[in-house]
């Protein structure tokens, strides 16, 4: 029995706590990062008009014990510019990994305090935003590949320092719950279980980027397969991402079908966001290897541009 709960207590600090190099979350944090600015410059043409008092919704909604936002001080068109653009400020900060954690907070700040103003608007895409943030917080996200690193340790940029993986690991956690709460919504739905769910979604035009072809929303046989698909491949990505030999297999499966979700139908940042999730999954011996090779190619390239041009002795 002791032995037994011996090996339990070491997976699960292995699982949580054992170091290992900060590639993985670094890379993370850049896509992150760059989701999270692009997120936030999508705000500003529908600023006033979303969280404004004049806007659609001019009064707030109440907040709940315990919550909080900059806006319920006060959402005249001053304050929510300056939110913005501190929000802004964040998720750029977080991109290039320049004050990690203080950028990390004042786009959280400003993420819960938009969502907190004008909840009518929100999407799956703008909780996971706001739950990547919150984990972030918590990563050794400006350990490698930041300016932060670049300040501390110039001659040692490209070295990826050990860390626990504990952040990382809930944001794992996260895309598992994610489609564990997904597929148990879907299945309480009559058009989910008789595998007409997608025929429905497929139909309604004003999501759509384009329009679906008639033999795809007609077809029943199409429909079915693609409705019990969908389940079948959210439960996999539930469980078996888990599994080290199916996980590319699950995680590619779910690519494409985020990749053919986002391009049919407009679900803002659902699917970049949900993309960048299973970047967590990348083992971090993966994740340093291809930033060098990138680098090393990057370099290459460079040289052979010298190298041709006048000034290095090239041919004219």
């Amino acid at each position: 029995m002791r032995g037994a709960a011996g090996r339990v207590r070491d997976r699960w600090n292995t699982f949580w706590f054992r170091p290992e190099p900060t590639s993985t979350i670094a890379v993370v944090r850049i896509v992150f990062g760059a989701v999270a600015t692009l997120w936030t410059l999508s705000q500003a043409p529908d600023l006033l008009a979303f969280y404004g008092p004049t806007g659609v919704l001019a009064t707030a909604p109440p907040l709940g014990t315990g919550s909080w936002s900059v806006l319920a001080v006060s959402d005249r068109a001053p304050v929510l510019i300056a939110l913005w653009a501190a929000t802004l400020l964040g998720a750029v900060g977080v991109m290039v990994g320049f004050r990690t954690r203080l950028a990390t907070i004042l786009l959280l700040v400003g993420v819960v305090s938009f969502e907190r103003r004008n909840p009518e608007i929100l999407n799956a895409g703008d909780v996971l935003l706001r739950n990547l943030a919150f984990y972030l917080l918590f990563a050794p996200a400006g350990e490698a590949l930041s300016v932060d690193r670049r300040r501390r340790a110039r001659d040692r940029f490209w070295e990826f320092p050990l860390a626990a993986p504990w952040a990382l690991r809930l944001m794992q956690i996260q895309l598992s719950v994610v489609y564990f709460t997904t597929l148990w919504e879907k299945l309480q739905g009559d058009l989910w279980r008789d595998g007409s769910a997608v025929s429905y979604a497929l139909r309604v035009h004003d999501i759509h980027r384009f329009p679906t072809p008639e033999f795809v929303t007609g077809s029943v046989v199409l429909t079915e397969l693609l409705t019990f698909g969908t389940l079948l491949l959210e439960m996999g990505l539930a469980v078996l991402v888990w599994n080290r030999g199916l996980r590319p297999w699950v995680l590619g499966g779910g690519v494409l079908l985020h990749l053919s979700i986002g391009f049919s139908i407009m679900v803002g940042f659902f699917t970049m966001l949900m993309l960048t999730t299973y970047l967590t999954f990348v083992p971090p011996e993966t994740a340093r290897d291809l930033v060098l090779s990138a680098r090393r190619r990057w370099h290459g390239r460079r040289t052979r541009r010298r190298s041709r041009s006048p000034a290095g002795g090239g041919r004219r």
